[in-house]
């Protein structure tokens, strides 16, 4: 009898594997069909990977797409380490896969990730306080003088093992999915964004709405020490429902280094944070810094 319901399970399981191995290969062919079916055939090439704008954050938004590098002091930190000095690093980007219409009205399909690590400088080990990573998608669309982005994101953070070895505190289970709707209005150097999200998944049971506000200003290009650069500046604002709309502020001032292509640039600039933490782990938590950063737009 034990034998009969032994091989009646095993028989279960490879019935169970073999469904999802079937789900996972019409997923799979599906995906193929629908890429072939936008591309088309004789213009694959010119759709797929194309040479179009990506999804770009504003200048002075936290979270990144770009290669970077913070120094910061933090006058009242979010974390146990408190106040003192600390340094972050990031690498995001996001990269165009499918062009769903070519010319100047680009529409693309594009493929976004990122990861952000901040550590505590004043601590023998420079220990590792949490790190944030995001994955996801973006429908964009650049009409004139307008930008529109649709994109959906999955968020996770958690904490650093020095962190938690040092104070014995639990990790918050982060993990949640966000829809933001970004809106981009471009006035010869400055550019004003809008956005609106709305957490489509989330493990905390945390109030979900939220919307933040940018202005990016891009100077004219000159020349220092023959090198093309130009002057940057952006204010970014964000709020949050499950935090009682308690705005936080981001601020840039710098200068950008001009690459061989447009896309391409070294920007080195001041930067100033206040109001929540910009770490998921204590986003309830206030923080106050203001440091250097080094970005290098890939």
């Amino acid at each position: 009898m034990s034998s009969d319901f032994d091989n009646s399970s095993r028989a279960s399981r490879s019935g169970s594997a073999q469904l999802h191995q079937g789900r996972a290969t019409h997923i799979f062919v599906a995906t193929i069909c629908l890429i072939t079916l936008i591309a088309g055939p004789a213009q694959a090439q010119h759709r797929l990977f194309p040479d179009a704008p990506s999804f770009e954050l504003p200048l002075a938004d936290p979270r990144v797409t770009s290669l970077t590098g913070r120094l910061l002091s933090v006058s009242r930190g979010d974390s146990r380490f408190g106040a003192g000095h600390e340094a972050e690093a990031a690498i995001g980007e996001s990269v165009p896969v499918i062009a769903l219409r070519r010319g100047p009205r680009w529409i693309t399909l594009g493929f976004g990730a990122a990861v952000y690590g901040r550590f505590d400088l004043d601590d023998p080990k420079s220990a590792q306080i949490s790190d944030d990573w995001t994955v996801g998608v973006d429908l964009s669309a650049v009409l004139r003088a307008w930008t529109l982005s649709l994109q959906v994101e999955h968020e996770s953070s958690h904490l650093g093992d020095e962190y938690h070895d040092t104070f014995g505190v639990p990790r918050l289970d982060w993990t949640r999915e966000t829809a933001t709707a970004w809106v981009g209005w471009h006035t010869g150097p400055l550019v004003l964004h809008g956005a609106l999200s709305y957490v489509l998944v989330d493990q905390l049971g945390l109030r979900r709405a939220g919307a933040a506000a940018a202005a990016d200003f891009r100077g004219n290009s000159g020349r220092l020490l023959g090198q093309a650069m130009r002057p940057i500046a952006g204010v970014f604002i964000r709020g949050e429902a499950d935090t009682d709309w308690r705005l936080s502020a981001d601020a840039k001032a710098g200068i950008a280094l001009l690459g061989a292509r447009a896309d391409r640039e070294l920007r080195l600039s001041l930067i100033a944070h206040r109001g929540l933490s910009t770490q998921r782990q204590f986003y309830r938590e206030t923080s106050h810094y203001i440091g250097l950063e080094i970005q290098f737009e890939i």
